[in-house]
């Protein structure tokens, strides 16, 4: 078949559109830094490069919630450690008081601070944290802790809450994140767990354990009334007490280093999603920059000879 001038222009126009498109793609590549901006440029790509995408967006989410949780944690240590200072003081308060060169009047100045302890251990006992009641449980825009006005210390019994010298408007429900899929973890205690030594959950407590408000009040007693027999057996309450917070801080402080560990899983691993994303996507600037410069010497040259085509015509060769 002849060629004629038409089928020559028609065939330079469509291999200046060609040259357009993909001088079109490569000046989006230099300017996105991205290999392809648009599923048809690399159709293969997709579905693995959306799947780390998600696997991307998940790390960082738990990563967000793992950093604010380690910062709850390090709050409630703060009130764990407050709390024990509080019954080591009751302590040697007792020590004291039972020392035979007091007077009464001595005693009783020794039961008024501890009763002043009780105050603290309570107002510890309904610490907020960013608004929320840290030992309330899920009932954390409840306070977890009130005084209760019918209580006798004569008619006190450990297994009758209504006798208690404080009553628990929380719940028995633990606070925990997901460090992992399926995987979680506890960043919180209830106040029935830490302060009444009575845990309704899946976390397994000592037959000896402490009501440390009851302690305390106990203790004053003891002291107020000159009792040697109950001071002696309040002092052994109050280190069983103290023991009590130690052991449930050391359990806050074995779940906050599994969560900084867990966090240094998921740093590296994002890193490597990072990575494996850039080597899908991100252009090589340099290669991209080098192809640009030769389409564009290619389109211009494509110009001119298109120009010089259309400029034919039979009179140029009369």
């Amino acid at each position: 078949m002849k060629a004629t001038l038409g089928m020559n222009y028609r065939a330079l126009s469509s291999e200046l559109q060609n040259l357009s498109g993909r001088l079109y793609d490569l000046r989006q590549q230099a300017a996105t830094g991205k290999k392809f901006n648009k599923p048809s440029d690399n159709p293969g790509a997709i579905r693995p490069l959306l799947n780390y995408r998600v696997q991307t967006e998940m790390t960082h989410r738990y990563l967000d919630h793992m950093a604010v949780a380690q910062g709850d944690m390090q709050l409630l240590d703060s009130g764990l450690g407050y709390i024990e200072d509080i019954l080591v003081r009751a302590k040697e308060l007792g020590i004291a008081a039972i020392n035979g060169i007091n007077t009464d009047e001595d005693r009783k100045i020794y039961a008024d601070h501890i009763g002043m302890l009780f105050d603290e251990l309570l107002q510890a006992a309904n610490n907020q944290t960013n608004g929320r009641f840290a030992f309330a449980g899920y009932q954390d825009t409840t306070v977890p802790f009130t005084e209760n006005p019918a209580y006798d210390p004569d008619g006190y019994d450990p297994g009758d809450s209504s006798t208690w010298p404080v009553s628990y408007h929380g719940d028995h429900n633990v606070k925990s994140i997901e460090i992992a899929y399926g995987k979680r973890i506890h960043i919180a205690l209830t106040g029935n767990e830490l302060f009444l030594g009575d845990a309704d959950n899946d976390q397994s407590v000592d037959s000896g354990s402490m009501n440390l408000f009851a302690v305390l009040k106990h203790v004053e007693k003891a002291v107020r009334e000159n009792d040697w027999t109950k001071m002696n057996e309040g002092l052994e309450e109050l280190e069983n007490g103290a023991e009590q917070v130690r052991r449930l801080r050391g359990r806050m402080g074995n779940n906050a280093r599994r969560i900084e560990k867990a966090t240094e899983q998921l740093n590296e691993a994002s890193i490597e999603f990072r990575q494996i994303l850039s080597r899908y996507e991100d252009a090589d600037i340099l290669d991209v920059y080098s192809k640009l410069i030769q389409q564009e010497s290619a389109f211009e040259a494509a110009l001119n000879v298109t120009a010089r085509v259309s400029r034919l015509s039979i009179l140029n060769f009369m």
